[in-house]
């Protein structure tokens, strides 16, 4: 199959154009303009063509009519203010979404979050949500993603091991909870959706189902660097209102006062557990004691 995947050199992208590669497909990445050209050979491996993407500026019907599956992962996570995450990230997304149902892709998935649920406080899962409506009533697909982690350490995981590595780490949300997946669950699931052709008129949560305090989360990630977790329970709003100030000033930050609500209101369930069913996937359960496939103990629908 000929594969699109936006947002290709994130972390999630670069997973799946590694992973689509592997399994034989001929993978199409849209990048960032800048990014065409700036890639090393290594990171270029397996990808048979790069094309220009903007989410701002989506690319016309006929600029994609000859794929099979557009997988959309690109996001804008520099704009924090309502208004920008409306008129860039979901405008965009859903008109790609658009053209791609005109173009006759046969499989168009969008990549969404488990923050996106019915009567979420966060902008970002908000915003996902929007774009899930558009995709499902174009016949697409929405996958929400749980914390995605494992050997690369990207994304919000990678923000956390960075918390980890504090003297003090400020424990925010010490009573909720994450669904997570490991990066090779996740890339493993979205090559057998694509090629499937099954109806999924719902979305589809990729994540073990089972939920991870969030106080065993950080352990596990301060464990895995050898170190132990020193942690002290603070208000969320007070982080929120201090990450908000320095948004307000332009400071380069690891976290966004929105993910904080990700994080302190996260969904209670994972959704489509049926149709994982039907499908045969399989999630492992939450560990860091090894990176290899095999790590942990897997969860299969069957």
């Amino acid at each position: 199959m000929r594969v699109g995947i936006t947002g290709a050199n994130g972390y999630v992208g670069t997973i799946l154009r590694a992973t689509f590669a592997e399994e034989g497909h001929e993978v199409i990445a849209f990048v960032r303009p800048n990014r065409v050209t700036s890639e090393s050979a290594a990171a270029m491996a397996g990808v048979a063509e790069w094309r220009p993407y903007e989410i701002r500026r989506p690319p016309s019907g006929s600029a994609i009519s000859d794929l099979d599956v557009l997988i959309h992962g690109a996001w804008d996570l520099t704009l924090v203010s309502a208004g920008d995450v409306w008129g860039v990230n979901v405008s965009g997304s859903q008109q790609l979404l658009r053209n791609a149902a005109d173009a006759g892709v046969r499989r168009v998935i969008f990549i969404s979050s488990m923050s996106a649920y019915e009567g979420t406080r966060q902008l970002y899962g908000q915003a996902k949500l929007a774009c899930e409506r558009t995709a499902n009533s174009l016949g697409g697909v929405s996958t929400r993603l749980g914390l995605v982690y494992g050997p690369g350490w990207g994304g919000m995981a990678g923000a956390l091991r960075k918390l980890t590595n504090l003297p003090i780490t400020p424990l925010i949300g010490a009573r909720s909870h994450q669904f997570t997946v490991h990066e090779a669950d996740m890339a493993a699931a979205m090559v057998r959706i694509a090629v499937s052709d099954m109806h999924l008129p719902e979305p589809v949560g990729l994540a073990n189902p089972e939920p991870v305090p969030f106080r065993r989360l950080m352990k596990e990630i301060a464990a895995s660097q050898g170190r132990t977790l020193h942690a002290v329970a603070v208000p969320w709003q007070l982080v929120s209102g201090l990450l908000k100030a320095a948004e307000a000033l332009h400071v380069p930050l690891p976290f966004r006062s929105d993910s904080i609500l990700g994080l302190v209101h996260p969904a209670q369930e994972v959704p489509g557990v049926a149709l994982l069913k039907q499908l045969g996937i399989e999630f492992r359960n939450f560990s860091l004691g090894g990176d290899r496939p095999s790590s942990g103990t897997l969860r299969r629908y069957s």
